[in-house]
Formats: C-alpha cells, sequence, structure tokens
C-alpha cells in the first residue's frame, strides 16, 4: 500500500520518512484526512507501524517499514554479507576439515569423540551467542559486532598458530575463534535484513554463497597447506584472510532501520507461537544431521581406505551448496521460503540415508554434491523462516538468535555423540560401526522435516499457498 495510499488522501508521498522518531499524532492532521483514514481503519483494523508524514506520526493501516529491495546501496550490504560470511559461517563447516587434520597429527592418541569436542563447542558458542548478539545488534547496530568479530578471529587463529597440544587447540577455537565467527555472523546477516523485503529469500541466498565459499576455501586450505608451509603459516594465512574480509565487510555493511528500545535479550513470548516452536525443533535436529555429515564424511573416505579423495568430499558437498544458494533464494521468493526448504529438507534426508549403501568413490561424491544442494536452503533461509514469524521486526534479530541458540544445541551434543557410536579401534571396526550414527544423523534429519511440515501448516494448511 504505502505511498499509493497517502497519494489517494492528496499527500506528497516525498515527504514521508519512515525513520522519523516524531511522536505527534495524526490528529494533528486536517479533519477531512484524519477521517479518511478512520474510515480506511474500520475496513482493515490491522496492526499497524507508524510513518512520519511533514514531520506528524500517523498510524497506517497494513503499511510497514518500506524496504528498498535493491539499488546499489542494499547490494553493496549483500557484497558486504558475502564478505562477512566467508568467515563467520563458512569456517563452521570446516569443522570436519580440522576434525581429520587434528586426528591424524596433532591429537592422533585422542578419539574422534574426544576430537569432536573441539568442533562442537565451537559451533555451540559461534551460534549459541547469537541468543544475546542478535539482541546487540538491535540496539547498537553492526560497526562494534564486526571490528570485535575481525580482531578476535585474527588474535584467535594468530594464537593457534602457536598451539600444538589438546587444550591449547581447543580454547583457541571455542572462544576467540568461535566469539569473533559469532560476531561476523550477525552483523552480515542483520544489515543484509534492514534493506530487503519481498526479495529477502534472493538477497539471503546471496550472502550465503559467501559461507559456502569459505566452506570450500578453508578446508582446501586445511587439506593442503599444512604440508606446504607448515600448521604455524597455514594459521597465519587464515587469520590474514580473515583480517582482510572483516575490513571488506565493515566498510561496505550499513544499518538502516532504527534501534529497538531496549528490552531484554531473550524474548519469551516467541515460545507461545506453535509455528516459531516448530521451526526451533526443526532447526535443532536439522543441525544435528547436518554436522553429522560435515565432520564426519571425510573421516568415512578414510575408514573406507580413500585417504587421498577423503578430505574433498567435504569439499564437493560445499560446491554443490554454493551451487544451489542463489537459485534457493530466487525460487523462495516466488513460491515461499517454506515450502522450498521442506521439499530440499525431504530430499536432504533421503540423500543421507543414501550413503549407507554407497560404497564407491564416485557414488559417494555424488551423493556429497546432492546434499550439499539441497542443504543450501536451509542454511540461506533459516533467517527469513524465521523472520516471517516475527510481528515487529525490530526485534528479528533476537528472534534469528533465540533460533540460532536452539541450533547450537544439536551442535554441541550431535558431532561428540556420533563420534561415541565411533568409538575406537581399528579402522575396519569404526567402519562397521559408522551405519549407526548415520542412522541417528539420518532420523533427526526426518523429524525436521516433520516439523518443519508442521511450521508451514500452522501458518496456512492450503497446499499451494505462499508460505
Amino acid at each position: 500500500m504505502g505511498h499509493d495510499y497517502l497519494t489517494k488522501y492528496g499527500i506528497d508521498p516525498v515527504q514521508v520518512s519512515t525513520n522519523s522518531g516524531s511522536t505527534a499524532r495524526k490528529e494533528t492532521l486536517p479533519r477531512d484526512i484524519k477521517d479518511m483514514i478512520d474510515s480506511e481503519t474500520e475496513k482493515d483494523p490491522s496492526p499497524v507501524v507508524g510513518v512520519d508524514i511533514v514531520g506528524n506520526h500517523v498510524d497506517i493501516p497494513n503499511e510497514t517499514v518500506a524496504f528498498p529491495d535493491g539499488g546499489l546501496r542494499a547490494w553493496l550490504c549483500v557484497a558486504g554479507g558475502i564478505a562477512g560470511m566467508f568467515c563467520g559461517y563458512g569456517l563452521a563447516p570446516s569443522a570436519g576439515a580440522f576434525q581429520t587434520w587434528y586426528k591424524n597429527n596433532y591429537l592422533s592418541e585422542y578419539t574422534q569423540s574426544q576430537v569432536a569436542w573441539i568442533g562442537g563447542i565451537q559451533a555451540f558458542v559461534t551460534f549459541g551467542l547469537s541468543i544475546v548478539t542478535g539482541s546487540i545488534f538491535d540496539l547498537y547496530g553492526h560497526k562494534h559486532l564486526m571490528i570485535s568479530g575481525t580482531f578476535l578471529l585474527t588474535l584467535g587463529y594468530c594464537l593457534l598458530s602457536l598451539s600444538n597440544k589438546y587444550y591449547q587447540i581447543f580454547l583457541c577455537h571455542t572462544t576467540l575463534i568461535a566469539i569473533g565467527m559469532n560476531f561476523m555472523l550477525i552483523a552480515s546477516l542483520g544489515v543484509v535484513g534492514h534493506w530487503f523485503s519481498k526479495r529477502r529469500g534472493l538477497a539471503f541466498g546471496t550472502i550465503s554463497t559467501g559461507a559456502s565459499i569459505g566452506a570450500i576455501v578453508w578446508p582446501l586450505i586445511w587439506a593442503n597447506a599444512p604440508q606446504k608451509i607448515g600448521f604455524g603459516w597455514t594459521m597465519r594465512l587464515i587469520a590474514f584472510i580473515c583480517l582482510i574480509n572483516g575490513i571488506i565487510a565493515f566498510l561496505l555493511l550499513r544499518t538502516r532501520l532504527p534501534p529497538k528500545p531496549p528490552g531484554p535479550f531473550f524474548r519469551f513470548e516467541a515460545f507461545k507461537s506453535l509455528p516459531y516452536c516448530l521451526l526451533g525443533l526443526s532447526a535443532f535436529t536439522w543441525a544435528f544431521g547436518f554436522f553429522f555429515w560435515n565432520v564426519f564424511i571425510g573421516t568415512y573416505g578414510n575408514l573406507r581406505g580413500w585417504n587421498e579423495i577423503g578430505p574433498y568430499f567435504l569439499i564437493f558437498t560445499m560446491i554443490g551448496s554454493t551451487l544451489f544458494r542463489i537459485p534457493s533464494g530466487f525460487i523462495a521468493d516466488r513460491i515461499g521460503c517454506y515450502n522450498i526448504t521442506i521439499i530440499s529438507n525431504i530430499i536432504m534426508t533421503l540423500l543421507l540415508w543414501l550413503l549407507l549403501v554407497s560404497k564407491t568413490i564416485a557414488s559417494t561424491i555424488i551423493i556429497s554434491v546432492l546434499f550439499g544442494m539441497s542443504s543450501a536452503t536451509f542454511v540461506s533461509l533459516q533467517a527469513p523462516c524465521v523472520g516471517r514469524l516475527c510481528k515487529d521486526m525490530r526485534f528479528a534479530g533476537t528472534y534469528v538468535g533465540m533460533n540460532m541458540f536452539i541450533t547450537s544445541l544439536a551442535q554441541i551434543v550431535g558431532p561428540p555423540s556420533s563420534g561415541a557410536l565411533l568409538g575406537t579401534g581399528s579402522k575396519q571396526d569404526q567402519l562397521d560401526r559408522f551405519p549407526h550414527a548415520t542412522i541417528l544423523a539420518g532420523t533427526m534429519l526426518t523429524l525436521s522435516t516433520i516439523a518443519l511440515i508442521g511450521a508451514r501448516l500452522c501458518q496456512d494448511k492450503r497446499l499451494l499457498a505462499f508460505v
């Protein structure tokens, strides 16, 4: 509605500012315009959001905060988001790469489960901290988060370059690196949400390509650089790349919406919504299955004796993910973010079950690429799915943060649980037990799909509805 509505009443839409803080009410308008607005309110008494008209605050039915949905400034923010996501989210899937490297080198005397705790706790902090940083972003914007995140991530990898003991590696990954990743992730996601509404799926799908590219680049570095330049210089190389991307993200990102009023970091009213609860359950079980794949698909290759190709299964997965990030957002803007995510989740679940019967390198590569493509949708559209359930977009960061906290709970228990199922012993013993961990992860993904379907039906039971 928006500008057409104002023009209808003879008000110049150019004089409308959605970002002003004026508190004057519509009673200050001419009587005839006030009566016409009141008559429209009687026809459609839906919730309203205020805008300013020539210095006067007017409540307009069905009006929401205007989003540019494009333009140079908006797409520059997307570019900055790509740089931020390259480090903030792109480093998370590399847990499988450093799991394999640490197990084969510095931490060979530790079990798979013990090594998996490093990636599990790192992921828990990275996503779980969102429950706090989401609200910090809503209150103060992105600048402090991006500066702090870049500094912590760079420092973390510099200190990791000097580490070779379990406790040293554990502390670097689970404190400085994890917190830095979280700050960059939330800043990137939050800013882009300020600029897009109708094209939000495309925007989030586009910035998530940064995560996919990172998820390809980081495992490649882990698989090749330590043998050529040593572990220490590999970590310093990663630190330098993170520093450069953090600077780029800081320069390009800009917030647009006014800050939310001070409030709690945790909004309990969200859990009064059944769709939000079901989406949280779906996110938890999805993350359990997804991170099982990311952490252990390389291990699966090594256990089968495919030592040279094993570390690259994760890279094949991320190549597939990159290919479908933008298309998934484009499709979501046309059929709905829930609809496309459900379809992708079903395919992703079937592919994980197929791993049980994959006995060749070729079939595992194909499954890896397709698994990556299908997993791209949830990664790209998790925030838009949550945002659809948020009635006031000023609190979107808090809602997304709470959902990511739920996601992080799966990441702290998922990889160690799967590692415990693999157990110890010879490679053949662990390979014989690998189906047990696969079945657990497949069951979790099945539950995720069921919960997501429930969240979608709670919003609209029509089969072809845009949800």
